[in-house]
């Protein structure tokens, strides 16, 4: 049996070369169905401009014209379709969190910190900053071994005294539960957590009234010296670390804009989009060489 395959070298003429390389293309072109009006549009409008400039005289000819309306009309999808991958990548970079670790340089502790920071207080703040850092440095300008009771504090540390005091009032909790029996937490914001809990407590209960400032420092002498000094280590290792924070929010804006711009979409899904370009762009050269060819032989011939 004839392997037709085999024996068969394909049409000779350029005209027969066009038609094999396009069998796929179907009757209709300038009906042909895109996935918008925008599409639809763009393929009539090129079509009519192609046919002005090179004014085909025969069916290969218009062929080939509705070929590259038809790549014109898909370079500029794919363009699109760029476009919105990179919008997208931008916008999905553009998250603070994202963005503050990205900063704090694979800092474990400051990225556990800013992940422990209410999403509210992801901002910068200038005057809560220089006020932590001041209060900070007056407790590590203290020598703890000084520190002997809370009279100590109030003669000495008036901010840390003021800074105390406030966080008692907004908790309503005594002063000596909230050095004595909050020591043992971790850190200061557990304590501060646990005392919020409290205070929704308190307030549930009517029988509960809020507590006065001078109610909050009654027993105050009774603190002992060990747990003012472990209340106090754990403060300066809150401060410290919210100051980390403080300082990447400083730079947070100018951040996110960075990251931003050179965001990136997927690598798979973009090495596949220019592909589909490039193929397009490929196919456009390839039809375009073929009209002009023949036009070249039919002026020739003429």
């Amino acid at each position: 049996m004839t392997n037709n395959n085999k024996n068969s070298n394909g049409p000779k003429t350029d005209e027969g070369k066009a038609i094999s390389s396009r069998n796929s293309i179907t009757h209709g072109l300038t009906a042909k169905s895109w996935i918008n009006d925008t599409e639809q549009e763009l393929f009539d409008a090129t079509l009519e401009e192609l046919n002005q400039d090179f004014n085909p005289q025969s069916h290969i000819e218009k062929m080939l014209i509705s070929k590259l309306a038809e790549c014109t009309v898909r370079l500029a999808r794919m363009q699109r379709v760029e476009d919105a991958m990179f919008d997208l990548a931008s916008s999905e970079s553009a998250h603070p969190d994202l963005s503050i670790i990205s900063l704090s340089n694979n800092n474990e502790d400051l990225s556990h910190a800013v992940k422990d920071t209410s999403p509210i207080k992801l901002q910068f703040n200038a005057d809560e900053f220089t006020n932590k850092m001041d209060l900070l440095d007056e407790i590590k300008s203290q020598n703890f071994d000084d520190v002997s009771n809370w009279s100590y504090i109030e003669s000495n540390m008036q901010r840390t005294a003021k800074y105390v005091i406030q966080e008692c009032l907004d908790n309503n909790i005594r002063l000596h539960n909230f050095i004595t029996k909050k020591t043992s937490q971790s850190n200061v914001m557990k304590i501060i957590l646990v005392a919020a809990k409290e205070k929704d407590a308190v307030k549930e209960n009517t029988n509960n009234p809020i507590l006065t400032s001078s109610e909050i420092t009654e027993s105050s002498k009774n603190i002992k010296s060990s747990n003012l000094h472990k209340y106090l280590d754990s403060l300066s290792q809150t401060l410290i670390k919210d100051l980390q924070v403080q300082t990447v929010l400083k730079d947070l804006d100018k951040r996110i804009q960075q990251i931003k711009n050179s965001a990136i979409p997927d690598a798979q899904k973009l090495s596949l989009v220019q592909r589909y370009r490039t193929a397009d762009e490929r196919q456009f050269s390839k039809t375009l060489g073929e009209l002009l060819e023949l036009q070249k032989r039919r002026k020739a011939s003429s």
